[in-house]
Protein backbone atom coordinates (compact mmCIF):
# COMPACT_ATOMS: atom_id res chain seq x y z
CA UNK A 1 0.00 0.00 0.00
CA UNK A 2 2.75 2.43 0.78
CA UNK A 3 4.00 2.12 -2.82
CA UNK A 4 0.59 3.11 -4.17
CA UNK A 5 0.29 6.03 -1.77
CA UNK A 6 3.69 7.27 -2.89
CA UNK A 7 2.60 6.95 -6.52
CA UNK A 8 -0.62 8.90 -5.89
CA UNK A 9 1.26 11.60 -3.97
CA UNK A 10 3.84 11.82 -6.77
CA UNK A 11 1.07 12.20 -9.38
CA UNK A 12 -0.65 14.92 -7.31
CA UNK A 13 2.62 16.81 -6.79
CA UNK A 14 3.45 16.54 -10.50
CA UNK A 15 0.00 17.83 -11.51
CA UNK A 16 0.26 20.73 -9.06
CA UNK A 17 3.71 21.61 -10.37
CA UNK A 18 2.56 21.52 -14.00
CA UNK A 19 -0.56 23.61 -13.20
CA UNK A 20 1.55 26.16 -11.36
CA UNK A 21 3.96 26.55 -14.25
CA UNK A 22 1.52 28.19 -16.65
CA UNK A 23 3.48 30.69 -18.76
CA UNK A 24 3.13 34.29 -17.61
CA UNK A 25 1.87 35.37 -21.08
CA UNK A 26 -1.13 33.05 -20.68
CA UNK A 27 -1.78 34.48 -17.23
CA UNK A 28 -1.68 38.03 -18.63
CA UNK A 29 -4.13 37.19 -21.41
CA UNK A 30 -6.77 36.16 -18.91
CA UNK A 31 -6.18 39.21 -16.70
CA UNK A 32 -8.37 41.69 -18.66
CA UNK A 33 -11.43 39.45 -18.34
CA UNK A 34 -10.95 39.24 -14.60
CA UNK A 35 -10.10 42.93 -14.23
CA UNK A 36 -13.00 43.95 -16.50
CA UNK A 37 -15.36 42.41 -14.01
CA UNK A 38 -13.76 44.53 -11.29
CA UNK A 39 -15.03 47.76 -12.89
CA UNK A 40 -12.49 48.89 -15.46
CA UNK A 41 -15.27 49.94 -17.84
CA UNK A 42 -17.18 53.23 -17.69
CA UNK A 43 -20.54 54.35 -19.01
CA UNK A 44 -22.20 57.42 -20.48
CA UNK A 45 -25.75 58.21 -19.38
CA UNK A 46 -27.44 61.16 -21.00
CA UNK A 47 -30.49 63.01 -22.20
CA UNK A 48 -31.35 64.37 -25.64
CA UNK A 49 -33.39 67.59 -25.74
CA UNK A 50 -34.54 70.09 -28.36
CA UNK A 51 -33.91 73.87 -28.40
CA UNK A 52 -36.65 74.42 -25.74
CA UNK A 53 -35.18 71.70 -23.47
CA UNK A 54 -38.07 69.32 -24.18
CA UNK A 55 -37.11 65.63 -24.23
CA UNK A 56 -36.49 64.04 -27.62
CA UNK A 57 -38.29 60.69 -27.44
CA UNK A 58 -37.30 57.84 -29.79
CA UNK A 59 -34.37 59.81 -31.19
CA UNK A 60 -31.42 57.86 -32.62
CA UNK A 61 -28.06 58.61 -30.98
CA UNK A 62 -24.68 57.08 -31.57
CA UNK A 63 -21.35 57.05 -29.78
CA UNK A 64 -18.11 57.85 -31.59
CA UNK A 65 -14.59 57.32 -30.29
CA UNK A 66 -13.12 60.83 -30.46
CA UNK A 67 -9.57 59.62 -31.12
CA UNK A 68 -10.14 56.99 -33.79
CA UNK A 69 -13.39 58.36 -35.26
CA UNK A 70 -14.89 54.87 -35.07
CA UNK A 71 -18.59 54.42 -34.21
CA UNK A 72 -18.64 52.48 -30.92
CA UNK A 73 -22.37 52.05 -30.39
CA UNK A 74 -25.85 53.32 -31.10
CA UNK A 75 -29.08 53.64 -29.14
CA UNK A 76 -32.57 55.13 -29.30
CA UNK A 77 -33.74 57.49 -26.57
CA UNK A 78 -36.66 56.49 -24.36
CA UNK A 79 -39.80 58.61 -23.90
CA UNK A 80 -37.87 60.90 -21.53
CA UNK A 81 -35.01 61.43 -24.00
CA UNK A 82 -32.66 59.25 -21.92
CA UNK A 83 -29.95 57.02 -23.40
CA UNK A 84 -27.02 55.01 -22.05
CA UNK A 85 -23.84 53.46 -23.38
CA UNK A 86 -22.30 50.81 -21.08
CA UNK A 87 -19.06 48.85 -20.87
CA UNK A 88 -16.93 51.61 -22.37
CA UNK A 89 -13.18 51.39 -22.28
CA UNK A 90 -11.47 54.44 -20.78
CA UNK A 91 -11.09 57.07 -23.48
CA UNK A 92 -12.62 60.09 -25.19
CA UNK A 93 -16.05 59.93 -26.82
CA UNK A 94 -18.64 62.11 -28.56
CA UNK A 95 -22.39 61.43 -28.58
CA UNK A 96 -24.12 62.33 -31.85
CA UNK A 97 -27.83 63.01 -32.31
CA UNK A 98 -28.93 61.58 -35.66
CA UNK A 99 -31.71 62.50 -38.09
CA UNK A 100 -33.97 59.86 -39.65
CA UNK A 101 -31.84 60.30 -42.81
CA UNK A 102 -28.71 59.35 -40.81
CA UNK A 103 -27.28 62.89 -40.72
CA UNK A 104 -25.65 64.31 -37.59
CA UNK A 105 -27.90 67.01 -36.10
CA UNK A 106 -25.94 67.75 -32.90
CA UNK A 107 -22.97 66.51 -30.92
CA UNK A 108 -21.76 66.74 -27.36
CA UNK A 109 -18.39 68.16 -26.42
CA UNK A 110 -15.69 65.52 -25.96
CA UNK A 111 -16.54 63.26 -23.01
CA UNK A 112 -13.65 61.67 -21.13
CA UNK A 113 -14.51 58.32 -19.55
CA UNK A 114 -12.31 56.85 -16.84
CA UNK A 115 -12.29 53.28 -15.52
CA UNK A 116 -15.40 52.47 -13.52
CA UNK A 117 -16.80 55.98 -13.92
CA UNK A 118 -20.34 56.81 -15.07
CA UNK A 119 -20.45 60.14 -16.93
CA UNK A 120 -23.51 62.31 -17.55
CA UNK A 121 -24.07 63.91 -20.95
CA UNK A 122 -26.57 66.33 -22.46
CA UNK A 123 -27.09 66.61 -26.19
CA UNK A 124 -29.21 69.50 -27.43
CA UNK A 125 -30.55 70.50 -30.82
CA UNK A 126 -29.13 73.99 -31.37
CA UNK A 127 -31.59 75.42 -33.92
CA UNK A 128 -35.32 75.73 -34.31
CA UNK A 129 -35.05 75.72 -38.10
CA UNK A 130 -33.45 72.87 -40.03
CA UNK A 131 -29.63 72.95 -40.07
CA UNK A 132 -28.28 75.28 -42.75
CA UNK A 133 -31.79 76.61 -43.39
CA UNK A 134 -30.19 79.91 -44.37
CA UNK A 135 -26.60 81.01 -44.87
CA UNK A 136 -26.44 82.21 -41.26
CA UNK A 137 -29.87 81.17 -40.05
CA UNK A 138 -33.08 83.14 -39.93
CA UNK A 139 -32.47 85.40 -36.94
CA UNK A 140 -29.75 87.44 -35.27
CA UNK A 141 -29.34 84.97 -32.35
CA UNK A 142 -28.89 82.14 -34.83
CA UNK A 143 -26.33 84.13 -36.83
CA UNK A 144 -24.45 84.93 -33.62
CA UNK A 145 -24.50 81.27 -32.57
CA UNK A 146 -23.11 80.20 -35.96
CA UNK A 147 -20.45 82.90 -35.80
CA UNK A 148 -19.46 81.90 -32.25
CA UNK A 149 -19.19 78.26 -33.32
CA UNK A 150 -16.99 79.28 -36.27
CA UNK A 151 -14.69 81.27 -33.99
CA UNK A 152 -14.46 78.33 -31.58
CA UNK A 153 -13.57 76.06 -34.51
CA UNK A 154 -10.76 78.39 -35.59
CA UNK A 155 -12.41 80.05 -38.59
CA UNK A 156 -10.77 83.46 -38.70
CA UNK A 157 -12.83 85.30 -41.32
CA UNK A 158 -15.43 84.82 -43.97
CA UNK A 159 -16.58 86.95 -46.84
CA UNK A 160 -19.28 86.91 -49.46
CA UNK A 161 -17.99 86.09 -52.93
CA UNK A 162 -17.14 89.30 -54.77
CA UNK A 163 -17.37 91.47 -51.64
CA UNK A 164 -14.29 92.88 -49.95
CA UNK A 165 -13.30 91.09 -46.74
CA UNK A 166 -12.62 94.43 -45.06
CA UNK A 167 -13.30 98.10 -45.65
CA UNK A 168 -9.80 99.03 -44.46
CA UNK A 169 -7.05 99.68 -46.99
CA UNK A 170 -4.39 97.04 -47.23
CA UNK A 171 -0.74 98.09 -46.70
CA UNK A 172 0.58 99.83 -49.78
CA UNK A 173 -2.92 100.73 -51.06
CA UNK A 174 -4.54 104.16 -50.82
Amino acid sequence: MSGRVRLVVAVIVTMATVAGSVPSAAQQESAPAILGQAGLFGSIQGTAVNWTNAALASAPVRLRNARSGRIVGSAVTDRFGAFEFRSLEPGSYVVELMSPGNEVLATTPIINVNAGQPVAALIKLPFRSPPLGGALGKSLPTALAVTAAAVAAGVLATSVTGAPATDRALPGQP
